[in-house]
């Protein structure tokens, strides 16, 4: 029963900080405010739009689990596609940022390093390194 009151818990914490960043913008906010206005108006006619949305996304994933349970693998590389096609601008755009730390790679594949001598202050400063030895084991004699 612990488990299960942790995973509840768990879950809520999770859906709230969801909804927390899903409302965190004005745009969502008002848009959320939109649909409780219409639901508030007429309850009945939202409840029959949302079933009918709900049956609508029914129907098209059924017809996609068909596409995929005919055809695995033409499913596999036209989705493969699609995702390709979606990702090429971001991809140019992450080639563009990356173009000048290739430099720092050689042709063979190894990453040039620079070396940073660390130096040793009297100070105790960060890059001081305090090696601590007790040669006197024994506690109860003090």
């Amino acid at each position: 029963m612990a488990k299960k009151a942790g995973l509840l818990r768990a879950a809520l914490v999770i859906g709230g900080t969801a909804i927390a960043a899903i409302l965190s913008k004005k745009e969502n906010r008002d848009l959320v405010l939109n649909e409780y206005n219409k639901a508030k108006e007429d309850p009945n006619a939202y409840k029959e739009s949302v079933k009918q949305k709900a049956q609508g996304l029914t129907e098209q994933a059924k017809q996609e689990y068909a596409k995929a349970k005919e055809d695995p693998n033409a499913y596999k590389e036209n989705l493969t596609s699609k995702v390709q096609e979606k990702a090429a601008p971001y991809k140019e755009k992450l080639n563009e940022k990356a173009a000048p730390y290739k430099e720092k790679f050689s042709k063979n594949g190894e990453v040039q390093v620079e070396e940073q001598k660390q130096t040793f202050d009297d100070e105790g400063g960060a890059n001081n390194i305090h090696v601590v030895t007790d040669t006197n084991n024994d506690v109860t004699s003090k």
